[in-house]
């Protein structure tokens, strides 16, 4: 079956990715209280899904740099268009390295096409090194910049988090994106 990624307002596709995301960050972050339910950056920003027969089995949302409530250094005298790619979550059942790589050529497909030039990601340091290694099998620059201890709040805390920065290009193979 066709795997379908898009950047979409469709508000059932959009309660399926919510539901995804409140599972995935319960069990995989043991964050019991954590609410997957839209936040005003979803509606601020845009959502990449990948859906299979009606069914959403993926998404993140990408969100202008400005949304991001702490100053970072790196932003300051920027020239640059920066976004942030944030609350990604796949359905394990679906997961698989393929899906995975192709959700990241999606996420710097569709960030290009809105503007961006680079984009911000924070995450534990093995998700940082994972995305690293899926942007460098698509020619993409990822660097991990630092650790950002100073972000963890809210049903966060205690968790680890790294900052790191694609520096977005078109790829040789696209990935073919919904319209």
């Amino acid at each position: 079956m066709v795997k379908i990624f898009e950047v979409t307002r469709d508000a059932r596709l959009l309660q399926q990715y919510y539901d995804l995301r409140e599972r995935c960050y319960r069990e995989e972050l043991e964050l019991d209280d954590f609410d997957g339910s839209e936040e005003p950056l979803d509606r601020d920003g845009d959502i990449l899904l990948v859906h299979q027969g009606g069914q959403c089995i993926g998404g993140a949302r990408i969100s202008p740099a400005n949304s991001i409530p702490f100053e970072l250094p790196e932003l300051q005298g920027a020239a640059v268009r920066y976004c942030v790619w944030e609350r990604f979550a796949v359905a394990p059942e679906h997961r698989s390295l393929q899906l995975i790589r192709d959700f990241n050529a999606g996420l710097i497909e569709c960030s290009i096409a809105l503007g961006y030039d680079r984009a911000l990601v924070l995450s534990s340091l093995r998700n940082a090194r994972f995305y690293r290694q899926c942007h460098s099998a698509l020619g993409v620059e990822f660097e991990i910049r630092r650790p950002v201890p100073e972000i963890s709040t809210g049903a966060f805390a205690g968790l680890e988090h790294y900052l790191s920065l694609s520096r977005l290009q078109p790829l040789e193979t696209p990935l073919q994106l919904a319209a």
